[in-house]
């Protein structure tokens, strides 16, 4: 019965570009095995090092798809799945086309929601709720003070020993609170417009092993807090990409 599916030849097409790629950064002949190269380079390579384990995978997949010892009767004796085949492709293009942040996973200047320190507090925090928004930066004339969060409330009622919050209190009565340095569990990162997307993907993964969690990315010009926001990025935003 003929098989009409060409994703073993789409698979087999992604497999080679790679190995070709490989071999030209780390200047190897065709003596050392696709495997060997994959672990060389998930030594200098981020993507290769977050993916390796799916890489040596489908190198194997492959070996068992070109190495058929019943091609007689079954060609390809294995025909890779939809969501495998667009995985490979995926990573396939974090080599060749490392994306920005800035321009794929970021919410964009425009879109971010922010608040200033006179804004009333509850005015916020409903839209937070309205909304799922997490963290809003707080921004006084053009510049970033700070981040409004459920860590600020919560680190406010502790300290305030005032369960009760009232209803024209103003962000700047948590000014205390607001200051990145001043989140009790939580952290934040500047980084410059030029930022990859598999940097901040590392960053996030690494901050897992903190004691704080990395909340919030920031994205300006040059990673400096005084200059204007241009995007953010969270470990949400990090997770969608990754499952596209």
């Amino acid at each position: 019965m003929a098989n009409n599916s060409k994703n073993f030849e789409d698979f087999i097409t992604i497999y080679n570009e790679l190995d070709d790629f490989m071999r030209k950064e780390l200047n190897q002949d065709h003596k050392a095995s696709h495997s060997d190269l994959i672990r060389k380079m998930a030594r200098k390579n981020k993507v290769f090092n977050i993916y390796m384990d799916e890489l040596l995978s489908f190198a194997r997949l492959r070996n068992a798809i070109i190495h058929n010892p019943y091609n007689r009767y079954a060609q390809p004796i294995a025909d890779p799945h939809d969501y495998v085949v667009e995985k490979y492709k995926k990573i396939l293009d974090y080599v060749l086309r490392p994306a920005r942040a800035l321009d794929t996973i970021a919410v964009k200047g425009k879109d971010i929601y922010t608040a200033r320190l006179d804004d009333r507090a509850l005015d916020i925090m409903i839209a937070m709720n309205k909304y799922a928004y997490t963290h809003v930066p707080i921004i006084e004339e053009g510049r970033f003070v700070g981040v409004f969060s459920e860590n600020t409330v919560f680190s406010y009622i502790v300290n305030s020993m005032d369960c009760l919050l009232a209803k024209d209190a103003k962000i700047r009565d948590f000014s205390d609170f607001i200051p990145i340095d001043r989140h009790e569990s939580e952290s934040f990162a500047f980084v410059s417009r030029d930022t990859l997307v598999i940097d901040i993907e590392d960053m996030f993964a690494k901050e897992l092993r903190q004691e704080k969690r990395l909340a919030v990315v920031f994205i300006t010009d040059n990673g400096d807090p005084n200059e204007k926001l241009l995007g953010l990025v969270t470990a949400w935003d990090i997770a969608g990409y990754r499952e596209e």
